[in-house]
């Protein structure tokens, strides 16, 4: 279990420093990447200029003593990290690191990541795995995020020998908690109810999975991942029984094997608000998906239940359906925790 520090300012920081924060971070053709931006070598130096050479020279040997080595052992390890800076997110959002090899020695990897907030907030890292065969890594909050808090995360990874590979940047990144909204899918009722600070905004018709094996709706909480305005989707890529090849407006993904939040296919628009028969998304009218889409942000929470939908067999690594547990199992994923 961790409990969340409240931050210092950036400013006192770095005024504490002696120096401005370096960005470390870039997207570049809206993929994020992870640049840093500048190497070490810096050191704490006295501002008395009536310092001797011979104590200046012990001062900085001191200084470059205290720094950890940087690990360069085997292959580069590289990852991505979630949410992008500056970035404002819902109440749901988890730090989310996904690395593109196996991870051997996570708890090492676990011990050199830091989350603080200007809200004492308390959570916990735990180690998933994707749908691909990712090891990922997020922290998720006990209870979502209070609005309007700021979090950081650093990492000193340079300094970290994860199992036969190594990082070759550390990391830093600030992002913002938007509103508490929060949307429930009820396949039993063909409702998707909208709350935002605890009051109901919206009832939308929907439609959820068909009933039939390969087309249901998959159960649990989930935080969106992401927002694309159009989708082309295949029954080839997610199989099922029925075949599709088609392109939908205001597509929010809710998982990684395809699910998402959508505008209903013309043909369809006759099953809004009264059966389940998608194939596993949730569809509505094209003006309530626009107003949705608009509406929403990353990170926002998705709870979809019902009598038709089935487990998530894929576990809390196919999306961010780390909310689709509790907290005290959440904590059992941690490798220091634990």
């Amino acid at each position: 279990m961790m409990r969340v520090r409240p931050q210092t300012s950036p400013a006192a920081s770095a005024r504490g420093r002696g120096r401005p924060a370096a960005p470390l971070f870039a997207a570049v053709a809206g993929l994020l990447l992870l640049t840093a931006c500048g190497s070490g070598g810096d050191t704490d130096r006295a501002d008395d200029s009536k310092v001797s050479a011979d104590v200046a020279g012990v001062h900085a040997a001191a200084s470059q003593a205290a720094v950890p080595p940087k690990v360069t052992t085997g292959a580069v390890l590289d990852f991505d990290l979630i949410p992008a800076a500056g970035k404002t997110v819902g109440t749901g959002q988890p730090v989310s690191l996904e690395f593109e090899k196996p991870v051997k020695d996570k708890a090492a990897v676990e011990k050199a990541l830091t989350v603080t907030a200007s809200t004492p907030t308390e959570g916990s890292w735990g180690w998933v795995t994707t749908p691909s065969g990712h090891d990922r890594l997020d922290w998720r909050p006990k209870d979502p995020w209070k609005p309007g808090t700021d979090v950081t995360v650093k990492g000193t990874l340079t300094t970290v020998d994860p199992g036969g590979a190594h990082f070759d940047r550390d990391l830093e990144r600030t992002f913002k908690i938007g509103r508490d909204q929060q949307l429930t899918a009820d396949l039993d009722t063909h409702r998707l109810i909208v709350e935002r600070d605890s009051k109901v905004v919206k009832s939308i018709p929907m439609s959820g999975g068909q009933p039939v094996k390969g087309r249901q709706s998959r159960l649990g909480t989930y935080a969106l991942k992401s927002r694309e305005p159009k989708v082309h989707m295949t029954s080839a890529s997610v199989g099922g029984p029925v075949d599709y090849d088609v392109t939908v407006n205001w597509g929010m993904r809710v998982t990684d094997t395809g699910a998402y939040i959508h505008e209903g296919v013309p043909e369809a628009q006759k099953y809004v608000g009264n059966t389940n028969h998608s194939a596993g998304c949730i569809g509505m009218t094209p003006a309530d998906s626009k107003w949705l889409f608009d509406n929403t942000i990353l990170g926002d929470l998705l709870t979809i239940k019902g009598r038709e939908a089935i487990k998530n067999v894929d576990g809390p690594g196919n999306g961010y359906a780390d909310w689709s547990i509790t907290y005290e199992d959440w904590k059992k994923l941690s490798k220091t925790t634990s």
